[in-house]
């Protein structure tokens, strides 16, 4: 990759317009609508692109463990938001019960209070009528519907 090509990536990647970007990393304007065209479709501009897109997007979304950090903040009461009162007062307001339900939700449904237990070993089931022949269980349903 060139350095003119390089600039015009970073160009592309700040404004979207492939014209505008050659014109921006010093291509002739007579020339810049069909090069910004073409260098859209090679292989390694494009991948620079796409690479620096990512990593735009990539630090521009929260992460988890930011999210987690403001819900918990909420929960506990740290986190606050100015308000304007009536009286043009800008206040800090602390969350309200709702918000404070809504955000331990929302970490409960990361941290469930209950987890899965696997427990080996044997276990010894007793039946009262394993050595009772059909005729006597029949016997003993019959009886049991009566009642």
């Amino acid at each position: 990759m060139t350095p003119k090509q390089r600039k015009f990536c970073d160009e592309y990647i700040k404004t979207g317009n492939a014209t505008q970007s050659a014109i921006n990393a010093g291509y002739s304007q007579k020339t810049a609508k069909s090069i910004g065209a073409e260098n859209l479709t090679k292989p390694d501009l494009k991948k620079y692109i796409d690479s620096k897109l990512k990593d735009i997007s990539n630090n521009a979304i929260a992460t988890a463990e930011e999210t987690l950090t403001i819900l918990t903040q909420i929960v506990r009461g740290e986190h606050t938001e100015q308000v304007i009162t009536a009286e043009g007062d800008v206040i800090d307001k602390h969350p309200d019960t709702n918000q404070v339900i809504r955000a331990s939700a929302e970490i409960l449904k990361r941290y469930p209070l209950t987890q899965d237990i696997n427990i080996k070993g044997n276990l010894k089931v007793s039946n009262p009528f394993e050595n009772l022949t059909e005729e006597e269980l029949r016997t003993l349903a019959s009886r049991e519907g009566e009642a």
